[in-house]
């Protein structure tokens, strides 16, 4: 599959200053178009154990007081800070929750509703997160986490199109940001146009060069289009970027076997099968093969 996503989370309250925000996605800053800072989850979805990047923030004493004897809502900061905490815990029904009042504290937090579209596209909720991050789109047009994410939900329900719309303002409004090529990368083969998923992959390997995941996908597309010198060589680097990456030891397989390389073919299968006896895909390639 060409799918399959983690996400790192940069967590940045909302409200901050200028001087106070940490960046986003690696570092970067964002700034949405109201002004406000965010805390957004991103940075998925790359087959790894799940990583969490937390930026310590200060919040004012007083936005935590509570006004005379009245009971008040708290911060959507808060919430937004709560719903990371669970989100990297692997609790997506608590951090579901945070986000959505988060949005009761403040209706048109564009974080909220980013950080909640991204938790529902990540637990298959397809439908809501599409609803969820075009509105999130709608409050901050600009923000390309939304825009990618976005198109990755559309991808899953087969709307081609739309998902190549949005991923190509993704990596319009972050051209650093390699999950935004991935996902325009997904979009243009749903659409049949190989030559744009080469060319996307491409960017997202350049971008971040010691991504295996990256290059098998890339080299998987490079086989659709029959350049099997070029996905040899993809899939080649994928394994020395990481050994146990055995999709990539299977579509090294595939094409060295398309060769005529018999030999260094049944002899990257039998790699995968010793990681893992029972790899059908592998032990049905063996047996073309033989």
């Amino acid at each position: 599959s060409l799918q399959g996503w983690r996400v790192k989370m940069p967590v940045l309250a909302s409200g901050l200053s200028m001087s106070d925000r940490s960046a986003l996605l690696k570092g970067k800053e964002h700034t949405s178009s109201s002004g406000g800072a965010g805390c957004f989850l991103s940075d998925i979805l790359r087959a790894r154990p799940l990583l969490t990047t937390l930026t310590v923030v200060t919040i004012s004493a007083g936005a935590l007081l509570l006004s005379g004897c009245a009971v008040m809502h708290r911060p959507a900061s808060t919430y937004l800070i709560n719903g990371n905490e669970y989100f990297k815990r692997g609790d997506y029904t608590k951090a579901e929750k945070e986000y959505r009042e988060a949005l009761v504290s403040d209706p048109k937090n564009p974080t909220a509703k980013n950080n909640l579209g991204v938790i529902l596209n990540e637990q298959g909720r397809y439908d809501e997160a599409i609803t969820v991050l075009t509105e999130a789109i709608a409050l901050d047009n600009k923000n390309s986490i939304a825009h990618y994410v976005l198109s990755e939900a559309l991808s899953k329900k087969s709307r081609f199109d739309d998902a190549f719309k949005e991923a190509k303002a993704a990596t319009e409004y972050d051209a650093t940001e390699p999950r935004a090529f991935c996902a325009l990368a997904e979009a243009a083969l749903g659409k049949g146009d190989i030559a744009t998923a080469i060319d996307a992959y491409q960017n997202a390997c350049r971008i971040e060069s010691t991504n295996d995941q990256f290059h098998h996908k890339l080299a998987m597309v490079l086989g659709l289009a029959d350049r099997l010198d070029e996905q040899i060589a993809e899939e080649r680097e994928a394994i020395d970027l990481e050994p146990d990456n055995l999709d990539a030891r299977i579509g090294l397989a595939s094409a060295l076997h398309k060769k005529g390389q018999k030999e260094e073919a049944i002899k990257e299968l039998q790699v995968v099968l010793k990681k893992k006896p029972g790899n059908t895909e592998a032990k049905a390639i063996l047996v073309r093969i033989k």
